[in-house]
This record gives structure tokens, C-alpha cells and sequence, in this order.
């Protein structure tokens, strides 16, 4: 038998015999009113009292997984939606994103419960992030290019649901164009990201031309709206280098 294991058994003891000490005294009657606990209650190490769980970010009593050697607790028990770390820090116990009746979207159900304190009344609304129209996080640029250049101009939005991307391009003769078209000299890309509900799309020029100049629009779409950003396109003096063969 180790000699660290001999002294974990002496302190369980030891805590144990102050417990019962402790808890020879406990009278329901004058236990505190526990009011409000944002991860639920539990009792206190006699058994006898109300008291609130410890919250995201506590101090915890940590025992480790198969171990036998559960002394009083010290430090408290971490509440619903958390677990004690190998730190002794309550931590949250689930993943995924809250919608809250105040229309904010929470990183977990423990923050949700953390910002309960602060206001009683919140309720969960969805599992899923609060639904928000598009948002133009990076517009499309203007550019002003000489003629027979590339371009490429890019627009990323942020939404949930994620948006969709698509492109209208306005010329100087009044008319519009939905792109991809059938100028082969214009191409439309879109992904997914760079971050979380966010999407990407691109419009390459590969030849800058009278007939593809103009107002490109980068339109984003989800089901709670729309949002629109424009860049203007045009000829610059200078000329394009000719290659060199």
C-alpha cells in the first residue's frame, strides 16, 4: 500500500469524523432561504440544508473516475449542465449554441444559465442560435482597373440560417445582368466560412472589358432577409504590361 494512499484514507477519515461532528448540530429550522440558484440546488455536506451548486468557473471537489475515497465536500458540488474538472473547476458539460428569449444567441446552455443571474426572466427559446438576417461582414471593394486586367472582387455575410450568395451586375446602359451569365470572362465562386454561419463569394474578372464594367452586387439571402453591398467597377488610364514572350 502507497504512501499516498494511506494518507487520502487518514484524511477521509479525519474529514468524516468533523463531519459528523458538524452535522450533530443541524437544525432544519434555521437553515438560510436559499432564493434563486442559476444550476439548481443541492444540499450541504450533512445533509441537512439547502444550498445553491457550485457555477461555471467554481471551485469544485474533484474525485476521480473508479476511486472509492469520497470525503465531505469541501468546495461544493457543480451544479446542472457542468462537471468538475481534474482542476477543480466546474466546467460545462454541453456543447452547442443557445437562443434566449432576450434574442441573443449564447456560446452553451452554461453561459445562458450564467446570464440568468443577472436576469431572472430569460427563457431558452431554441438549441440553435437566435435566427438573424444576413449581415454584410466584408463588402466587395471598388476598383477602378485598365483595360484587359483581372479582377476579383469578394463579399462575405454572416446570417442564421447560414445565407446564400449571388451576384447582379448593373452596366451604364441601364441594364442588369444576374451572374454566372454567359460571359465566360466572368466566373461566381461561393463557400462556406471563414467563420461560423458565415459564407464567402467571389466574382472573377479575367479580362477587364467595356461590355463587363460596371456596379457588381453582392446580394446575401437567408429567410429573415436581405442584405446588399455594391462595389463599382471601371477602366483606369493606365495600360496592362504586354508579355513578354
Amino acid at each position: 500500500m502507497s504512501l499516498k494512499f494511506v494518507i487520502l484514507i487518514l484524511f477521509s477519515i479525519y474529514f468524516a469524523q468533523l463531519t459528523a461532528e458538524d452535522c450533530e448540530k443541524c437544525e432544519r429550522l434555521e437553515c438560510p432561504l436559499v432564493s434563486y440558484c442559476p444550476s439548481g440546488v443541492t444540499q450541504d455536506k450533512c445533509g441537512c440544508c439547502e444550498v445553491c451548486s457550485q457555477r461555471l468557473g467554481q471551485k469544485c471537489d474533484y474525485v476521480p473516475e473508479g476511486s472509492d475515497l469520497q470525503g465531505p465536500p469541501v468546495n461544493g458540488t457543480c451544479g446542472e449542465f457542468l462537471f468538475c474538472s481534474k482542476e477543480g473547476i466546474c466546467e460545462c458539460d454541453e456543447e452547442g449554441q443557445i437562443c434566449g428569449s432576450d434574442d441573443v444567441t449564447y456560446n452553451s446552455i452554461c453561459e445562458f444559465m450564467e446570464e440568468t443571474v443577472k436576469n431572472h426572466e430569460l427563457t431558452v427559446v431554441d438549441r440553435a442560435p437566435c435566427r438573424k438576417g444576413p449581415i454584410i461582414k466584408s463588402p466587395p471593394k471598388d476598383s477602378s482597373r485598365p483595360a484587359g486586367s483581372i479582377l476579383v472582387l469578394d463579399c462575405e455575410a454572416v446570417g442564421y440560417p447560414v445565407p446564400t450568395i449571388s451576384w447582379e451586375l448593373y452596366k451604364a446602359d441601364g441594364s442588369t445582368v444576374q451572374l454566372p451569365s454567359d460571359d465566360s470572362l466572368v466566373a461566381v465562386q461561393v463557400r462556406g466560412g471563414p467563420e461560423k454561419h458565415m459564407v464567402t463569394g467571389w466574382v472573377q474578372i479575367m479580362e477587364i472589358l467595356p461590355e463587363n464594367v460596371g456596379i457588381y452586387t453582392c446580394i446575401a439571402t437567408n429567410s429573415k432577409g436581405e442584405a446588399k453591398a455594391s462595389a463599382k467597377v471601371s477602366f483606369s488610364k493606365s495600360k496592362v504590361p504586354k508579355k513578354k514572350y
